[in-house]
């Protein structure tokens, strides 16, 4: 995750427009009020304040660094919170960054309770491996976004 804490002075700046825009139609695709919301590969959690009770996580310190709010370091795919500890969990194009997406899947599930949204780049070369995991270990559906496809469960299976 080096190469991120490298653009966080500008990753804001290059991605704020359409990360934004995905979070929209994430909050709006899982009807998010109140819940609690854990946000895996938050960056700089610029959109945080899009939640009532938000919780970001990220690898990169760099990103964190330029991130305000309840934010912690860790990787995806060993969380640092009890089971069921969160309404929703999302992770917003960064599962292809992560080392074993797999097992960050496992961990986004025994965390969360109810709702969760996985967005994918569709360009991103794990993409159709990404794809087959989140069908095999989530019932979810899948929402066009436009560099993304975004996996939806409203519900714990």
């Amino acid at each position: 995750m080096n190469y991120y804490s490298k653009i966080a002075d500008g990753y804001n700046e290059l991605h704020s427009e359409e990360q934004v825009k995905k979070v929209k139609r994430i909050i709006k695709e899982l009807n998010i009020g109140r819940e609690s919301v854990l946000d895996v590969g938050c960056g700089t959690a610029f959109y945080s304040n899009l939640f009532y009770n938000y919780t970001g996580l990220d690898s990169s310190k760099g990103m964190l660094r330029k991130s305000k709010g309840k934010i912690f370091f860790g990787t995806a795919e060993k969380l640092p919170f009890v089971d069921n500890s969160f309404d929703v969990v999302i992770c917003v194009t960064a599962i292809h960054n992560f080392n074993d997406p797999k097992k960050a899947i496992e961990e986004l599930k025994r965390v969360g309770r109810n709702k969760f949204a996985i967005s994918v780049l569709k360009k991103s070369r794990r993409f159709k491996f990404i794809r087959n995991l989140i069908h095999k270990n989530l019932s979810v559906r899948e929402v066009e976004e436009d560099k993304d496809i975004i996996f939806i469960q409203t519900g714990k299976t």
